[in-house]
């Protein structure tokens, strides 16, 4: 038996994966965007698909060695080809991605404060995403997803988990 088309939502990242999404599914997942490739994907999926974005978020007023914590799972992501392929279609160049830029990490990840990941949250928001959900990294004594949920509902507590 069949999922039906209303209840799948595809991870997608390129154009045609996103059209696949809008035609044949209930919307699309994204992950190691940024808001304005939020509001492209929005376009191409249009009003009614739902849009989820996965956001990488480190909750560390050192934003040194919290982008150095981002660099850890995203450059081995950045190793797979949909995703540089990605942050090229994003304007990023091979240097950039091989590099894993403080540019690129701030543009795909959140780090900072609680109010610097709710910013980011409503930037994708803004842009069109249904829901954005957030994929946290720590490391050492950085927080974890538990103490980033209750860090960010104390800024907004209209957010729900």
């Amino acid at each position: 038996m069949s999922l039906p088309a209303a209840r799948r939502l595809i991870a997608a990242l390129g154009p045609r994966k996103l059209e696949l999404a809008r035609d044949r599914a209930a919307g699309a997942i994204t992950m190691l965007v940024t808001p304005a490739y939020t509001a492209w994907a929005r376009e191409v999926l249009g009003p009614d698909a739902t849009l989820v974005v996965i956001q990488p978020v480190v909750l560390d007023a050192d934003l040194g060695r919290a982008r150095q914590t981002v660099r850890g799972p995203l450059g081995f992501l950045l190793s797979v080809g949909g995703y540089a392929a990605n942050m090229r279609r994003m304007g990023f160049g091979d240097d950039d991605i091989a590099a894993m830029s403080d540019e690129l990490a701030d543009a795909i990840a959140t780090v900072g404060d609680a109010d610097a990941i709710l910013a980011g949250v409503r930037a994708h928001l803004d842009a069109g995403a249904d829901h954005v959900a957030l994929s946290v990294f720590s490391e050492g004594d950085q927080p974890g997803a538990i103490e980033v949920a209750r860090a960010v509902a104390a800024v907004d507590p209209t957010l729900r988990g």
